[in-house]
This record gives C-alpha cells, sequence and structure tokens, in this order.
C-alpha cells in the first residue's frame, strides 16, 4: 500500500501487521511507512466494514515491529471531473455536511463510512480528485468504508496507525496494498514498486514468504485491547515483498 493523493518522490518500508479478534469477527490492523515528498499529502486507506463501524486505537508499544521481526526468521538463515460534479450535486444538503477531522496520535483523520463520503472531506485539510475519486469507485465494492489521513505538522517521527473494522466478508484477513502513487509524470495502478514487510498472526503457512515462524512469539501482548490479545505459541507470520509486481490488495486465510 499506499494510496497517496499529490506528488511523492519514493514510498518505502511500509510495514503493516494484520490480526483477528478472538472469534473472528473484526480485524485489527496496523500501518507503517516511509513517504518522501515535496508537500504535505493525503493518504487514503480502504476498509472493509460491510456497513459495521471503524474504531481508531492508541498502542503504546514502539518496540511492536521490532518484536513481530523476532518472532520469524529469514529462510536464509533457515471519476472525470463532470461526474464528481454531478455525484456532489445529487447529494443532499445534509449529505454534505463536512465529515468530522479527528486528532489521532500523529495524524489528522476523516473516516468515510461510504465512497460518496469521501465528498464530504474538509477542504481545509484534505483534498479529493476526481481521478482518486474514480479510482476507488472501480476497485472497491459497496463493503468498503475509507479511512483518510495526513501527519500533523512537524511530526518528524510519527508511529503506526492502529484500526480496526469487521472482518471482510471473504472471512479472510484484508491487507491494504494496492497501490496509488502520483511520480508527477505518471500514476502508478496496474504494477507497482513493492517494499513491504506484512507480519500476520492466526494465518496459514503460506502468509510466510522468505520467512518462517519461530516457536514462540516474542510479541508483548499486553499492549493489546483483551480481544486482540494471543498466546506466546501463536505463530507469527511474515511476507517480505520487494520489487516490481502487480498492484493489488492482499488477502490472508485464517487458521
Amino acid at each position: 500500500m499506499c494510496i497517496i493523493l499529490g506528488e511523492v518522490v519514493s514510498v518505502s518500508q511500509t510495514k503493516l501487521f494484520v490480526l483477528a479478534n478472538k472469534d473472528k469477527t473484526r480485524q485489527m490492523t496496523f500501518y507503517s511507512n516511509a513517504v518522501d515528498t515535496p508537500e504535505q499529502n493525503m493518504m487514503i486507506l480502504p476498509v472493509p466494514t460491510n456497513g459495521g463501524t471503524i474504531n481508531l486505537h492508541t498502542i503504546r508499544y514502539k518496540k511492536m515491529f521490532d518484536d513481530l521481526k523476532q518472532s520469524v526468521r529469514s529462510t536464509s538463515q533457515q471519476l472525470s471531473r463532470n461526474v464528481l460534479m454531478r455525484s456532489m450535486a445529487s447529494a443532499s444538503i445534509a449529505d454534505r455536511e463536512p465529515l468530522e477531522i479527528i486528532s489521532h496520535g500523529s495524524y489528522l483523520v476523516s473516516i468515510a463510512p461510504k465512497l460518496e463520503d469521501l465528498l464530504r472531506l474538509n477542504t481545509s485539510v484534505f483534498e479529493l480528485t476526481p481521478e482518486l475519486y474514480k479510482f476507488f469507485g472501480s476497485h472497491y465494492s459497496r463493503e468498503f468504508s475509507y479511512i483518510c489521513c495526513v501527519l500533523k505538522q512537524g511530526m518528524e517521527a510519527y508511529e503506526p496507525l492502529c484500526y480496526s473494522h469487521p472482518l471482510h466478508s471473504s472471512g479472510k484477513l484484508f491487507v491494504p496494498t494496492l497501490h496509488y502513487h502520483n511520480h508527477g509524470d505518471r500514476v502508478e495502478t496496474h504494477t507497482a514498486d513493492w517494499d513491504h514487510l506484512i507480519y500476520s498472526v492466526g494465518t496459514s503457512d503460506k502468509a510466510n514468504l522468505g520467512f518462517v515462524s519461530n516457536y514462540e512469539n516474542e510479541v508483548a501482548w499486553s499492549h493489546f485491547p483483551t480481544e486482540f490479545q494471543k498466546l506466546r505459541v501463536a505463530s507469527v507470520r511474515c511476507s517480505k515483498l520487494r520489487g516490481h509486481h502487480k498492484n493489488q490488495d492482499l488477502a490472508f486465510e485464517l487458521w
């Protein structure tokens, strides 16, 4: 992932951690990356909700990705503008009330429950282009909502964005890895440059790519909400994806 509005020089060091709660009805996602951009840009994360709720979480756990890394080992060790305007004109006055802006950790966040609600973004903070609106409409079903976020001004080091939501209707963990990067002279859509480490737990061994799971994980689960806490013997999986690959979201089977 990610889907970023505005010009970027590079997006790298993307790290994700996805897991399900104990009864496999909700998913928690951690997302982090390094973006080299000439100006402040909005990032949008598609989230499967099927009408359910998105919760933002503050997890005070700076070593999480380090501990996840210690839980695996490398296998080498072993729309057009007119369409947008018509959509805006068809919305009722009530529907066009600006979305709430939430101060959450390192980010300013707005949550759009459905595609049309992206038209309600507060334009003093967020900017949406017709091209990006059309991109979402052609790639995601009505099951999806959207988390829109920008880094707060002056942030040099920032924490991962953490949120939870209903499990995708497929019963799999949804991994938001579809790219939309504007490089000035081109926009990545069909293929993309990947630099991802994707961690998961409670998934099949196929979620390991370039790594194998240690017998016990090193994750401090007490930092997590009770419903997402796991045992030390829960296997952490890790997929390392780098280079030029098909541009797509991923999904992991749950055990």
